[in-house]
């Protein structure tokens, strides 16, 4: 059974932009190919951070919280274009990470894209590798998105995000209890209501008023019909940053992970313009512990 060991909401808003030579660089690749009047303008009014900038940030928390000891598997999961286009990610992606991982890269799915990660992981993990009889150790699912972007029809990020998922078949972690990425019609974006323009959407587990401990989350992303998901008594509704694209359930994961780790965990995404419909079930964050008197065995105790 798949495990989401750690999910790790990476700081980025503070690292350094691009150089000038770069931005100079994609708006001549863009007039060379789109024609001397494609604006270019936006790329000075965004942040300007590229991927390879973020990947570092993100290697530099997980290696920080020990998390990397026994990667053999990085996926990336790109929602928007990279602002620079002179570096290819899987390389250096390889090269940054120890031990040279297998690197793969979902792209062209949309919100969909981390959920087909996840299932991606879990088979090479258990059954890829040279000799077919799985890579082991733990995998990495890199979230990332750039807003740096032209003005577009689609929802674009309101500000540069990743967020590191680290899964593995054993070890402490949330034990993955259902995942799908289904077929759904295309539709066209619903109006945003007051709770999705809501600011700080994402909450700490303990800024719930009268939130239990042990009671089941279930995040909707900012396009899913809450009517449509099925909610118990008790459990907590929380609702995705209206300012994220495919990172916004899992920014929420993350603010949940260690702080109601006895509580388990639904996320549900809909991506209306590519048509997916995805959801995850995780169970509470368990931790293998060795029993008394048996030191070849292992028991999970769930962590209150």
């Amino acid at each position: 059974m798949l495990r989401v060991r750690a999910v790790v909401d990476v700081p980025v808003d503070d690292l350094v932009p691009v150089g000038e030579g770069t931005r100079r660089s994609v708006a001549e690749d863009l007039r060379y190919v789109y024609g001397e009047g494609q604006p270019t303008d936006w790329l000075d009014a965004g942040p300007g951070r590229d991927y390879p900038t973020m990947i570092r940030a993100a290697r530099a928390a997980l290696a920080e919280r020990g998390l990397l000891d026994d990667v053999r598997l990085v996926v990336l999961v790109v929602t928007t274009p990279d602002l620079q286009h002179e570096r290819l990610l899987g390389g250096f992606v390889a090269d940054l990470f120890d031990g040279r991982p297998y690197t793969f890269c979902v792209t062209e799915q949309g919100l969909a894209g981390p959920f087909t990660a996840l299932r991606l992981a879990h088979e090479e993990l258990r059954h890829g590798g040279p000799a077919g009889t799985g890579l082991g150790g733990s995998a990495l699912v890199l979230v990332l998105e750039q807003c740096t972007l032209p003005p577009a029809p689609v929802r674009v990020p309101a500000r540069d995000r990743v967020v590191a998922l680290v899964v593995g078949h054993d070890g402490p972690g949330r034990p993955v209890e259902a995942l799908t990425v289904a077929r759904a019609p295309r539709a066209a974006r619903p109006a945003a209501t007051a709770a999705d323009a809501a600011p700080g959407a994402v909450l700490a587990a303990d800024a719930v008023p009268g939130a239990a401990p042990d009671a089941r989350r279930v995040v909707l992303g900012v396009d899913v019909d809450a009517s449509a998901v099925t909610v118990l008594d008790g459990d907590v509704v929380l609702r995705a940053d209206a300012g994220a694209a495919a990172t916004g359930v899992w920014e929420v994961l993350a603010a949940h992970d260690d702080a109601a780790p006895g509580a388990s965990v639904v996320l549900h995404e809909r991506c209306v313009e590519l048509g997916y419909r995805c959801s995850l079930a995780l169970g509470p964050r368990t931790v293998r512990e060795a029993s008394p008197g048996a030191a070849d065995r292992a028991r999970e105790a769930v962590l209150a």
